[in-house]
């Protein structure tokens, strides 16, 4: 694998964590809007999950690719754990698992940020050649 792969990899990898993060935040907020200014919303917060749910798998890939450390190849495979709990507790309400749903949300928001801030320096380690 050469250094501009790596480069690729290790970019494409903070870069994802970061957008991942952003999404989160963004899927909070349209869940804000369903319980505070219209129940429609609902339906927004149940697809938007859809537009990004796969960020974790890509991550796994440019991990690889990156050559990142093994830490970072396996905190998406968390994500996506996470995300899968999400489903399970959104779908049985009013009990104490359902409870846990914003919980769970606060935590993957939280792996996220860590991805990202964790990956930065590495994105310094192999600068993208020119030529």
């Amino acid at each position: 694998m050469t250094a501009p792969e790596r480069s690729w990899g290790r970019y494409g990898y903070c870069g994802l964590a970061g957008l991942f993060a952003a999404c989160v935040l963004v899927q909070t907020y349209i869940a804000g809007m369903a319980i505070f200014v219209d129940p429609e919303n609902w339906t927004l917060h149940a697809s938007f999950v859809h537009l990004f749910e796969v960020v974790p798998f890509l991550m796994v890939f440019v991990a690889f690719l990156g050559r990142l450390s093994w830490p970072l190849r396996l905190l998406p495979v968390g994500l996506f754990a996470l995300i899968s709990a999400q489903y399970a507790t959104a779908h049985v309400f009013g009990s104490l698992t359902a409870a846990i749903h914003p919980v769970v949300a606060v935590v993957i928001f939280w792996l996220a940020v860590v991805a990202t801030k964790r990956s930065w320096p590495r994105t310094a380690e192999a600068p993208i050649q020119r030529g």
